[in-house]
């Protein structure tokens, strides 16, 4: 497609200033955003593209499109164009006509640059800020948007969008996006090509986005993009709660991209006072999805993500293979039995909380009261505690601080802390329901809840932080019927606050945000989280497609990924190899498992720690998709191309042994690199890298090669370790 791409505001399709005015740009190591202030002192967006000029995307149009008086109205702007922005002025104007007033770019610290660019209303005191952050290093940018109340009185802001661009559409435009309520789908990627009409893509669960679409997503630019072909952008959105995406192909055939979060009332701006949209983080490729991907990975672990070059820990959760039947007897005989196999951590899950007629032996009591059940934990952790020194393995907790039962002695005393409508019965989801975050006194309650624990047990290392339920009553009485539309950003700087400053008084203490799977899989919970829960379904052939599709936007090292027994006909060697692709674990109870299973993941986890650092922390590369190929394969590559981790596997039904070259990416063409497979336990060691392969070759005929393989069944797998010469 190359330089056809032409960004900018094509005469026949949108209005262009004769000459630019004003220039602004920011640039990356490989990319340029630019804009301009075209005539009547309107910002535009002039060239998203490679400094190089090998390709320019077309991304482009008016930032906050209106048609200044001195042009013919209705031309091309005005009405017919959403913005970024919905408010509603005292005296019933919705205008928004912003025009440029000033900008500047401030060198946060080397490689990180931030521009502001300010624009006022023509008429009201009112202002509007577009921020754009560049990071060199790794081709990223982050966007956001800032309203400024100048005004005596109260302003209603519907809509704050956090992105919003312009694209030529008279080339295709496709979508890649996925949902996050991933049971049973087999990580199947939503593709389609963008037509006349608008595209809405919208959650509306409040607090997470568990039954709505993850708030992150790939366009491609003339084609499908591939891996490794066709030009693209994947943006993901700083949020974890209910978001808006629209693509809207207009008469013109111009693309209008707006994204941002889905208030369910309207937000109020008070006098003097400010609101800012949520991060929009976005990178480019022109030449497929791989380099955006791994540009956002680079940037999670650098930039953004907590301790994000921290190796993540292989452990063992109780909860598939125990539920809430836990003790401190059974904990300690299955650390014991973990710590054997090479577990580094083990997670005490649901059950351990709550007492009395609330006790947590089911799910309909005891959310809320946070202390050690008497009975199965007679002297809270001491005794496990004592049991993790003796073994060398390190612990980790299960809360759900943002949740209560109505069976809890919390509920019995503070009612009020519940969201509920005033003169409505309350509905439950999984008989439980939000407490009201926007209240100080909650916020302090679900801090010291969890402090309090971490702090009497400072060896604790992980918290697994669940959020079962969405805001089905969506009313804070903390906030009183005038405010209720503030109530999903108060709710979201509730759980920020107390997120923030747990991490910042344990920070070595892991959190891992799940909510019922992959529904907070996202930038918003990775603020403060460094590892994801990507689904409730551990079946490994979904698994392979979830956990790839995630792998879109989130680097290897926050997907946790666990062996367990869900599903039928698959090896444990498979099983390991699929959770071997991120952050691998298990979640079995040990005592009930076979000897020749607990002897494959002794071998999968010895495996593991030692590509661990180059899976954690390397360059991925994707292959063959697992919706698109029998045969999907990926590998990794280390920052000093010095060790390669390829992954391949078989998932379709064959009635004989099947040869299969999997690709391998990213390696030094020069150097020479050996081959040796790994993860063979006893009772599948049959060699998979086909008899005769070359051992030993240099990465460019590597690369030009693959790795030969030889698959016998449906559900087979194999781990390939390069190694470079040195």
């Amino acid at each position: 497609m190359g330089n056809r791409w032409i960004i900018g505001l094509l005469v026949s399709t949108m209005a262009v200033s004769a000459a630019w005015g004003k220039q602004i740009k920011l640039e990356t190591a490989n990319f340029r955003v630019e804009y301009a202030v075209a005539k009547g002192d309107v910002l535009e967006l002039k060239e998203v593209g490679m400094k190089d000029g090998s390709w320019t995307s077309p991304l482009g149009g008016r930032l906050f499109p209106f048609e200044p008086p001195i042009e013919p109205a209705g031309n091309n702007n005005g009405p017919r164009y959403a913005g970024p922005i919905e408010w509603l002025l005292p005296d019933g104007d919705r205008a928004i006509e912003l025009v440029y007033q000033s900008h500047a770019v401030k060198e946060e610290r080397p490689g990180i640059e931030h521009l502001v660019v300010e624009l006022n209303d023509q008429v009201y005191p009112l202002k509007v800020e577009l921020h754009l952050r560049a990071y060199a290093e790794v081709d990223v940018f982050e966007q956001w948007l800032v309203v400024k109340n100048g005004m005596d009185q109260p302003l209603q802001l519907p809509r704050l969008d956090s992105m919003y661009w312009h694209a030529d559409a008279q080339h295709p435009i496709f979508l890649e996006w996925f949902a996050s309520e991933q049971w049973n789908t087999a990580g199947v990627p939503l593709r389609e090509q963008l037509g006349r009409g608008t595209r809405l893509l919208e959650s509306r669960d409040g607090n997470r986005h568990k039954h709505g679409p993850v708030p992150a997503f790939i366009l491609g630019f003339g084609k499908q993009p591939s891996e490794t072909d066709g030009p693209c952008m994947i943006a993901a959105l700083d949020w974890t709660g209910s978001s808006r995406f629209s693509y809207e192909i207009n008469s013109a055939e111009i693309l209008e991209t707006s994204i941002g979060v889905n208030q369910p009332g309207q937000p109020v701006v008070d006098a003097g006072q400010r609101a800012a949209s949520p991060v929009c983080v976005f990178s480019l490729s022109g030449k497929g999805k791989g380099p955006a991907s791994r540009r956002l990975h680079d940037w999670a672990r650098n930039y953004f993500l907590k301790n994000g070059t921290r190796l993540r820990l292989v452990d063992n959760n109780s909860w598939e293979g125990c539920g809430l039947k836990v003790s401190e007897g059974a904990i300690i005989e299955m650390m014991e039995d973990s710590a054997e196999l090479g577990i580094e951590l083990y997670v005490l899950d649901d059950g351990w909380f709550g007492n009395g007629k609330e006790a947590r032996v089911n799910t309909r009591a005891g959310l809320g009261d946070w202390e050690f059940n008497t009975k199965r934990f007679p002297c809270e952790l001491d005794g496990v505690m004592k049991a993790a020194d003796k073994l060398g393995i390190e612990f980790g907790i299960w809360f759900e601080p943002e949740m209560i039962n109505e069976n809890s002695r919390l509920f019995k005393k503070h009612p009020d802390w519940v969201m509920r409508y005033p003169n409505r019965a309350f509905s439950k989801q999984r008989t439980q329901m939000a407490l009201d975050l926007a209240n100080p006194a909650v916020q302090k309650y679900m801090f010291d809840a969890v402090d309090r624990v971490l702090t009497k047990y400072p060896r604790i290392r992980f918290v697994k932080w669940d959020a079962n339920s969405n805001i089905n009553n969506g009313y804070s009485p903390y906030l009183g019927a005038g405010q209720q539309g503030n109530l999903l950003n108060a709710y979201m700087d509730g759980y920020l606050k107390v997120m923030r400053e747990l991490t910042q008084k344990h920070p070595h203490v892991d959190f891992q945000a799940c909510a019922a799977g992959g529904g907070r899989a996202d930038l918003g919970a990775m603020r403060y989280s460094h590892t994801f829960w990507p689904s409730d379904d551990t079946d490994p052939l979904y698994r392979l497609g979830a956990q790839w599709n995630f792998s879109s936007f989130l680097p290897a090292n926050t997907i946790t990924s666990h062996v367990t027994h869900k599903g039928k006909g698959f090896k444990t060697k498979f099983r390991v190899d699929v959770s071997m692709m991120s952050q691998l674990g298990m979640e079995v109870d040990t005592r009930k498992c076979t000897p020749e299973y607990l002897d494959a993941c002794r071998v999968g986890i010895e495996t593991y720690k030692k590509v661990r650092p180059v899976v954690q922390l390397g360059d991925q590369y994707r292959h063959a998709h697992p919706f698109d190929s029998p045969t999907p394969s990926m590998n990794y590559v280390s920052k000093d191309k010095t060790q390669c981790m390829v992954l391949a596997y078989q998932t379709g039904k064959i009635h004989k042994s099947i040869r299969f070259a999997a690709p391998v990416s990213g390696l030094d063409p020069k150097r020479i690199y050996t081959l040796a497979e790994v993860n063979l336990p006893k009772d599948d060691n049959t060699p998979r890298v086909a008899s005769g392969a070359k051992r030993s070759q240099s990465g460019e005929a590597w690369m030009e090669s693959g790795v030969p393989l030889l698959f016998s069944r449906q559900y087979d797998s194999a781990a390939v370790v390069l190694e470079a010469v040195r």
